[in-house]
């Protein structure tokens, strides 16, 4: 890929947060950009909680055009402990929103899409690209030909409203789709999500449907519950329509417990078809006979009463397996493809980091494109980032749910790697790829 065109035509596989994120930059550049999605406009998310990390912030303060807040300010993360009692982990702002509220900002930053999120596009500028977004569509096929010289990337796209099949070609193609990415599998076959023994129940209340007792606790931290090999989490995100008022926000909760492929074949089976899921039981799927005995479960342990306060009151619950893996290459066809956000490596949800790196890599693209640095260098700072950060959630999860030596010995790999990360940054002048959490503290009952 010539960094140094001026206009380049972009085909983005994925229309997600890190496509919409790359979408978003790229269009502010110039360019014309097109993104292949193959799910609806309107996308059932389950609510899932978007931390804002660093890159996310720069991202949003680069290529955001709207002024309203849409995240919950978290202040602390801490530990309730069996006795009621609150044990502070750490002190530290977190900027947490929801996925609905995040992708119906980036789609009316990026095509103008109105929704009940934004019923207002953002205002364009004349310097934009131009750009769509194709939903219910999907790429079958990528291959660079010897037509224009072997400069195009052809793609083959599938419209799923009329079984038609179209051809397209761009300058860069850039897989955004996911896990399961359709790009990957074309480039790396043997690079795959693999199950990690332990799944998320998940689900969101809210606030108005808990205790006042319960509010108090969770109002303004991220907080863990912590039982022998698995654990709780809950933190406040935006609620309906991505409002942050007091009592109309939800809370999110996460119970990870782990279990054996064979229980995954009893606990993933749809509650309406009968069918077995994969990744995903989505919410109203879920069979009532799994979901009442998860109930039954924490009340036998029994959780820490708000975190039963929440789990007994969710009305739409929701399964994830929790899988990971990573990429060893993120270019291919002399850079004319490029692998971002989960299309290159999936991290554990513990570090609260994938939205984090679709923002990280899309920055990146967007100064590989502006000829800012080499695709050599381009490729080895987006590896090194997806690498140390998934080892980081490996830490974090082997910590939770398994023995202290599992634990033990995925930190001793991640802090290793840190350090030689720490010194390649160093030697090269560069700032640091590790990001931990926000160096901004307040007081943590300000207002």
């Amino acid at each position: 890929m010539g960094s140094s065109r001026k206009h380049l035509e972009v085909v983005i596989v994925g229309g997600s947060l890190s496509g919409l994120m790359c979408g978003v930059a790229l269009k502010h550049a110039g360019h014309t950009v097109t993104i292949i999605e193959k799910a609806d406009d309107d996308r059932q998310s389950h609510m899932a909680g978007v931390c804002l990390g660093l890159d996310a912030q720069r991202f949003l303060a680069r290529h955001d055009r709207f002024t309203e807040v849409f995240s919950h300010r978290s202040l602390r993360i801490q530990a309730l402990k069996k006795d009621g009692t609150i044990q502070p982990f750490v002190n530290a702002r977190r900027e947490i929103t929801s996925w609905d509220t995040y992708y119906f900002r980036l789609r009316a930053l990026f095509d103008g899409y109105t929704s009940s999120f934004y019923p207002s596009p953002a205002p364009p500028i004349d310097t934009d690209g131009a750009v769509a977004y194709k939903s219910r569509h999907e790429v079958t096929d990528i291959r660079v030909t010897d037509e224009d010289d072997g400069s195009k990337v052809a793609l083959a796209v599938l419209d799923h409203k009329t079984q038609d099949v179209s051809k397209m070609k761009a300058d860069l193609v850039i897989g955004a789709d996911g896990p399961d990415s359709i790009v990957r599998a074309k480039y790396l076959p043997d690079t795959r999500r693999q199950y990690v023994g332990y799944i998320a129940w998940r689900g969101t209340v809210p606030e108005s449907e808990v205790s006042d007792a319960t509010r108090e606790v969770f109002k303004r931290s991220a907080t863990v519950y912590m039982m022998h090999r698995h654990h709780c989490v809950t933190y406040t995100i935006p609620g309906k329509n991505g409002s942050l008022k007091p009592g109309e926000r939800y809370i999110n909760f996460l119970w990870y417990t782990n279990h054996t492929p064979d229980e995954l074949d009893e606990i993933m089976i749809d509650g309406v078809d009968g069918h077995r899921h994969h990744n995903i039981v989505p919410s109203g799927r879920v069979r009532e006979d799994i979901w009442k005995e998860r109930i039954e479960e924490a009340k036998r342990i029994p959780l820490g009463a708000p975190f039963l306060d929440v789990i007994t009151k969710i009305k739409q619950p929701f399964i994830q397996v929790i899988t990971d893996f990573y990429s060893p290459r993120a270019s291919f066809e002399d850079g004319k493809v490029l692998l971002i956000g989960d299309a290159l490596s999936l991290f554990r949800p513990h570090t609260a980091f994938s939205g984090t790196q679709a923002a990280f890599h899309s920055l990146m693209v967007e100064d590989l494109i502006a000829g800012k640095m080499s695709l050599e260098k381009w490729e080895d700072k987006v590896l090194r980032f997806s690498y140390l950060h998934w080892l980081q959630s490996v830490w974090y999860g082997d910590f939770y749910q398994y023995q202290m030596a599992y634990a033990l010995t995925s930190a001793f790999q991640f802090w290793t790697y840190c350090g030689i990360d720490k010194i390649k940054s160093w030697w090269t002048g560069e700032e640091a790829l590790l990001r931990g959490v926000s160096l901004l503290v307040e007081e943590y009952d300000s207002p």
